[in-house]
This record gives C-alpha cells, structure tokens and sequence, in this order.
C-alpha cells in the first residue's frame, strides 16, 4: 500500500511540473509574440514618420519658393512704382526754430494740452515714447482705439513718401 501512495505522490510531482514548465513556455512564448508585434509596429510607425519628414521637407521647399517668388513680385511693384512717380525737385533744408518744451512736474504725469483732438495727443504721446497702455489710460479712451489709432497713422506713413 505504501508504495502505491508512493507512485501516487510521485505522479502527482511529475504533473504539477509538467503543468509548470507547459504555464512557463506558455508565457514565454506570449512575450516573444508581444515583442515581435511591437517590433512590426515600430517599424510601420517609423516608415510612417519618414514619409512624413518627406512630405514637411517637401511643403518647406514649396513655401521657400513661394516665399521667394512673392519677395520679388513685390519688388517688382515696387520698381514700377518708383518709375512712375515723379522724382521731386530738391529743396534746400529749412532750419526749424528749436523747441523749448516747459518741464513737466516730476510727480504730476503729462498731460495734452487741452485744444487739440484725441488723435494727435495720441500721435504726440506715442511720439514722446508713452506705451499705448498708458496714453488710453491718461486719455480715458478703451485701448483697443489707442492701438487702432497708432496702426492707422502707421499705416498712413509708410504709404505717403517722406517729404524733405
């Protein structure tokens, strides 16, 4: 009896290993599948990404050209519209008497003079170096209508020539 209890256990040993070793190689061989997809992934990704850079290289060429093409077009228009305006005769320099601002008090901000509009005290205190911020804030006037202003009257000094 003793050595049937004894084969009994003994069997019992050898299936639970063999269930084991079969569990292990199991799962190894998951693994392997598992790296061997990611690895087949990895590869579409990158092949993916290359053709990407391919075409964003392609779409930079394309924007430099344009980007050139569009620099000499205006240049053209400009040397068109330099031959067609008539070249101004030169005047001799007028000497502008000098200036003499009144100082300002130290603790008082400026103020514009009362009798002129709200866009030339704009203009003369963004002339003076005063920050949009702080010309809206002095005139009580929204911001939006200060920058508007000095956008406007930059836009007006580009497109009329300098006069001398």
């Amino acid at each position: 009896m003793e050595s049937i209890l004894t084969g009994i256990n003994a069997s019992g040993r050898d299936w639970l290993g063999l269930a084991i070793d079969i569990a292990l190689m199991l799962g190894i061989f998951m693994l392997w599948l598992t790296w061997h997809r990611n690895g087949k992934r990895q590869q579409a990704m990158e092949q993916l990404l290359a053709a990407t850079a391919a075409q964003l290289d392609e779409a930079t060429r394309h924007l430099a050209d344009a980007t050139h093409s569009m620099q000499q077009l205006k240049s053209r228009q400009h040397a068109e519209e330099e031959a067609e305006r008539p070249k101004p005769v030169a005047k001799p320099p007028r000497q502008q008497p000098e200036r003499v601002m009144p100082a300002a008090p130290i603790d008082s901000p400026r103020t514009p003079p009362q009798n002129s509009t709200q866009a030339t005290m704009i203009l003369r205190m963004h002339r003076e170096g005063e920050a949009a911020e702080t010309i809206a804030e002095r005139l009580d006037m929204p911001l939006a209508q200060v920058k508007l202003m000095l956008k406007l009257h930059a836009a007006a000094s580009k497109t009329t020539p300098a006069h001398k």
